[in-house]
C-alpha cells in the first residue's frame, strides 16, 4: 500500500512540475513567437504606409484598394533631384537663391533656343542676349565657360524620375502581395480611406490599414495557432485598455508605437 502511495505521489509531483513548467514557459513561448509574427506584420504595414504616402503626394488623396496601389507601386515614378554645388556666402549676400540661379539658366537656354529658330540680325541679337546671360552666370561663379564654348556647371539642380518600386523597396517585396497579412494563410489587410473638410475649406485626407491579432496568431494562422489562453488574455488586455484588437497603421503612425 505504501508503495502505491509513493508511486501516486511521484506521479502527482511530476504532474505538478509539468503544470508549473507550462505556466512559466507557455507565456514566454507565446511572447517570443508573437514578436516574430508582429514584426512581419508591422513591416508589411509600414510598406503599405510608404506606398500610400507617395500615392497621396502624387494624387492628393490616398488609395482605397490594393489593386490600384499595386499598379502604382509597379509603374509609379519618384522625382530625384541631383545637386551640384552650393551657394557661397558671397552669392547669398548678393541675394542669390537656388530658384533665381535656375531661373537665370532657364532664361539663357530659352533665349538661345529662340535664336536658333531665327535668321540674320534677329538671330544674332537673340544669341547676344543669351551669351550675356551666360556671361553673367559665369561672373557670379555659377558656371565656367570653356574655350570651345561648352559650359561647366558649378551649381545645378537636375530632376530625374526613377522607379518608385526600386526606390522604396529595392526589390524586397512583391507589390501584389502587399495586401496579404503575414502568417494568416492568405487573409488581407483591411484598407480604408477618408477625408475631412475644415470650416476654411481645407481638405484633409487619411487612410488606415489594419488586421486582427487572431488573423495571424489564431488557430487558422500559418504555422499553427499560438496558445489559446494567451490569445484570450491578449484580447482582454486590449479591451481593458480600449485598444484595437490587432495591428493597424494610418497616415500618422502605427498603434504599436
Amino acid at each position: 500500500m505504501k508503495k502505491v502511495v509513493n508511486i501516486l505521489l511521484a506521479i502527482c509531483i511530476v504532474a505538478l512540475i509539468y503544470i508549473v513548467y507550462g505556466s512559466i514557459m507557455n507565456p514566454i513561448k507565446f511572447t517570443n513567437e508573437k514578436k516574430i509574427r508582429d514584426k512581419a506584420v508591422i513591416e508589411r504595414l509600414m510598406d503599405i504606409k510608404a506606398a500610400q504616402t507617395e500615392y497621396n503626394y502624387q494624387h492628393s488623396g490616398y488609395c482605397d484598394n490594393f489593386d490600384t496601389l499595386a499598379v502604382f507601386i509597379k509603374t509609379g515614378k519618384l522625382p530625384i533631384t541631383k545637386k551640384i554645388g552650393e551657394l557661397t556666402d558671397d552669392q547669398l549676400e548678393n541675394n542669390w537663391t537656388e530658384n533665381k540661379v535656375l531661373a537665370l539658366y532657364a532664361k539663357a537656354q530659352t533665349t538661345e533656343q529662340e535664336a536658333a529658330t531665327l535668321k540674320g540680325r534677329r538671330a544674332a541679337q537673340k544669341q547676344y542676349e543669351a551669351d550675356t546671360l551666360w556671361q553673367r552666370a559665369e561672373k557670379e561663379g555659377f558656371i565656367k565657360i570653356n574655350e570651345d564654348g561648352t559650359k561647366e556647371f558649378l551649381f545645378s539642380r537636375e530632376t530625374e524620375f526613377v522607379s518608385l518600386y526600386d526606390s522604396l523597396y529595392h526589390g524586397r517585396i512583391n507589390p501584389d502581395s502587399l495586401r496579404y497579412v503575414p502568417f494568416s494563410n492568405g487573409k488581407e489587410f483591411e484598407l480604408s480611406t477618408s477625408s475631412d473638410t475644415s470650416k476654411a475649406g481645407v481638405i484633409t485626407y487619411s487612410f488606415e490599414a489594419k488586421t486582427l491579432f487572431v488573423n495571424y496568431l489564431g488557430a487558422e494562422s500559418e504555422g499553427g495557432g499560438l496558445d489559446k489562453q494567451e490569445i484570450i488574455n491578449l484580447l482582454e488586455d486590449c479591451d481593458d485598455r480600449g485598444r484595437y484588437r490587432g495591428m493597424k497603421v494610418d497616415n500618422n503612425s502605427g498603434n504599436w508605437e
